[in-house]
């Protein structure tokens, strides 16, 4: 789970974690390209990953994952979506994010989807950054009132980093979705413009805060 796994590889570290933080980010993010078909294609047909995620689970051919990639890149002010890149010497995709059902009238848009295919990336912080870049595209540069999303309460990462970042829970869809057998509760949660930046003015995004959660995130669930 992604509280362990942060908590761990922090405490494997012996350089000063949050001084390299600071300096560099785990990952960045640009638009689609051509190159990041055959990686999403890979992804997109991993039962694992895509195990307890809203979206349908079945099996898609390349040239249908080629077509989505492909009609993701061109400008669209209703929707973006990024690829999450390493921000090393590679700078190879590990995963993509999407903002979708931008509104600019009810100023909101959800936040519909984060995937971290690559497992050497899947610690927890390409989850953390991803999260607190989509909240400042959507408050600072987008400037809207309300972001939303929705993942199944079974999937633990999700429901724990929404906690992290003072998302609020509005309410469950009762069996909406059904996948691996099973019919799965889905929780809708928000954020709203005045809440990010009051967190953000507290330094609460900041990640030695974050961190601290963490910690007593974790003792909470045990």
């Amino acid at each position: 789970m992604l509280i362990e796994e942060v908590i761990s590889y922090i405490n494997q570290q012996k350089v000063n974690l949050i001084f390299k933080y600071k300096m560099e980010k785990t990952v960045y993010f640009r638009a689609f390209e051509e190159e990041d078909i055959d990686a999403i294609y890979k992804w997109k047909n991993d039962d694992e990953l895509n195990k307890l995620t809203v979206g349908l689970n079945r099996k898609i051919c390349r040239d249908d994952v080629a077509k989505w990639v492909r009609s993701r890149m061109p400008h669209n002010p209703y929707e973006v979506y990024w690829a999450i890149c390493a921000n090393d010497g590679t700078k190879k995709i590990i995963g993509y994010a999407q903002l979708t059902e931008i509104h600019f009238i009810n100023s909101s848009a959800n936040f519909s989807g984060i995937v971290i295919g690559d497992k050497n990336y899947q610690n927890g912080f390409a989850w953390l950054e991803t999260y607190l870049f989509i909240m400042e595209y959507a408050f600072e540069r987008l400037g809207l009132n309300r972001l939303y999303g929705s993942s199944i309460i079974g999937h633990k990462d999700s429901n724990n980093i929404s906690k992290l970042l003072f998302w609020t829970r509005e309410g469950t869809l009762r069996q909406a979705i059904f996948k691996n057998g099973r019919f799965y509760d889905v929780a809708i949660s928000s954020i709203l413009k005045t809440e990010f930046f009051d967190h953000k003015l507290k330094g609460h995004y900041e990640l030695k805060s974050i961190l601290k959660r963490l910690r007593n995130l974790k003792k909470d669930n045990n």
